[in-house]
């Protein structure tokens, strides 16, 4: 089906544009300089802050180098159990979401998984919990999109969305209008 395919190029497309996101991080360790794009940054102290493409981040996360400042780590574990209790408690209300909250707990995962060395507890239990929490945000979420793509409330709601459920919401408004029109006839 050419949805599904187009689906797997979209997504791909988003990560992309999420890897070269910028976003705050914190050193934990003191660092010389890096070469980001051709550009030498540094040197960094412990606790020095920087703004750096999510791609950088990744790379610095693995080795331990860095945390995400807690104003931009929205792919925390504790922040999507209260995304997911406020989705909860409020059933016909679309929260607002980061629009790189998908591919940011998608890349969180990979990082998380990619380290087969640590023996870190904690880790296996995050794996664990972004695992079983992120299906249920999913579903959850569905439920409100189709509202909005059927009722016509997609441009006042978009700005709540992530850019996945924004090309979702999109690519059903189009399935609903030419299924109205064709069984309209």
């Amino acid at each position: 089906m050419k949805l599904c395919s187009e689906a797997k190029d979209v997504m791909k497309q988003f990560d992309m544009l999420f890897l070269n996101e910028i976003r705050e991080c914190i050193f934990q360790k003191s660092l010389p300089e890096i070469n980001v794009n051709g550009k030498k940054l540094g040197p960094f102290n412990k606790d020095d802050r920087a703004n750096l493409p999510n791609w950088v981040i990744e790379r610095l996360l693995n080795r331990g180098i860095v945390d995400l400042s807690p104003e931009d780590a929205y792919d925390s574990v504790r922040r999507l159990q209260n995304l997911y209790r406020e989705e909860e408690k409020q059933p016909h209300k679309l929260q607002t979401f980061q629009p790189f909250l998908y591919t940011a707990f998608g890349r969180k995962l990979i990082r998380l998984q990619s380290d087969k060395t640590s023996i870190d507890p904690r880790k296996y239990e995050e794996i664990e919990k972004l695992q079983r929490m992120v299906p249920f945000l999913v579903e959850t979420r569905l439920s409100k999109i189709l509202r909005v793509a059927k009722s016509g409330g997609y441009q006042e709601k978009r700005k709540l969305m992530a850019y996945e459920e924004r090309w979702l919401c999109e690519e059903l408004i189009d399935l609903l209008s030419g299924w109205r029109q064709n069984i309209l006839k």
